[in-house]
């Protein structure tokens, strides 16, 4: 509450976050704005007191109301100018994430050729060449995720977003975003312990949309464990709801960093130290889409200690 508190009324980061000037920042002449009518409230009554001509207290409060509205025809046009700027990194956006996907589609599908044996004689490729096969396959699988988040963040950010609402089984949801997963669990070398109760209710949910947050919970969770380390996944009833929980004993989030957490683009500030991918879109994801279900998603961390997710959906009224 108290680094909120001072995030709030620290007026100088945040007009410098939006890259406005001081008298363009809503913010800043908000602050004005309370200040000057505090001083007109005392000016008057004080004026009104040493004056016996109720002319000067009506011309002192002409002026100060005068550069109320015009403080507040300032604050509005800070705002347009921040509306507008939020409607071009949109639009930006968009077409740059589905200009790249063409050419980035593309490549895969020809990569996908060459793994085919009729394409490719592998035992004509030295060890390299075929590493560097494999490179490309790989970072070119990077970039249209990339750019697969962008274009889902921005459908959010513009309201959208459409997930269908049909009765899944979350079990196997969570067996399936753990199998996907399986080359970066081996990468990190991380054992992934699942207990999932039997006969869970369906939920209602769209499976693609709770599958990506699941993944991206699970990742992150794989991500920022050390090597050789552990991650639990616990799915069970609570209720009327399923709880999932994704635990790790990773390297976990400092306490004046988790109200950053869902923001998008957050990177932890242990981000160097374990070098991990990504630009910070996961969660920010995750929790819009499991919002967007009717469900809830939050967590528990602990600098050096690990973190643990929460996510609760509603089962399928019966």
């Amino acid at each position: 509450m108290f680094w909120k508190f001072l995030d709030d009324i620290n007026f100088v980061a945040r007009c410098k976050k939006y890259n406005i000037g001081m008298w363009q920042c809503p913010n800043f002449l908000f602050l004005v704005m309370g200040f000057l009518t505090v001083v007109s409230m005392f000016g008057t009554y004080f004026a009104s007191k040493s004056f016996d001509d109720e002319t000067v207290t009506i011309v002192s409060v002409t002026i100060v109301a005068a550069i109320i509205v015009t403080i507040g025809s300032l604050i509005i046009r800070g705002v347009e100018r921040i509306a507008e700027a939020n409607v071009m990194k949109n639009e930006f956006i968009s077409i740059v994430s589905h200009q790249l996907c063409s050419p980035l589609s593309a490549i895969k599908w020809n990569m996908e050729i060459l793994e085919n044996d009729e394409f490719t004689d592998y035992s004509k490729l030295t060890s390299k060449q075929v590493i560097f096969l494999k490179n490309v396959k790989e970072a070119n699988d990077k970039m249209l995720k990339l750019v697969n988040q962008l274009l889902e963040v921005n459908r959010i950010d513009e309201g959208r977003a459409v997930l269908k609402h049909e009765n899944v089984d979350l079990g196997e949801i969570a067996d399936q975003a753990i199998s996907e997963l399986k080359d970066l669990i081996s990468e990190r070398e991380v054992e992934v312990k699942k207990r999932i109760a039997p006969d869970l209710p369906p939920v209602s949910a769209d499976a693609a949309g709770i599958k990506t947050a699941i993944k991206n919970l699970i990742s992150n969770a794989i991500k920022y464990s050390r090597q050789k380390g552990e991650v639990e996944v616990d799915l069970k009833a609570n209720g009327r709801k399923i709880l999932l929980t994704v635990k790790d004993r990773g390297v976990g989030i400092p306490r004046y960093q988790h109200r950053k957490v869902f923001e998008k683009f957050f990177r932890s500030a242990n981000e160097a130290r374990y070098r991990t991918d990504g630009i910070g879109l996961g969660l920010y994801l995750a929790r819009a889409i499991v919002e967007n279900l009717g469900g809830k998603l939050w967590f528990e961390s602990e600098a050096g200690k690990g973190s643990t997710f929460f996510v609760s959906i509603p089962v399928v009224q019966k």
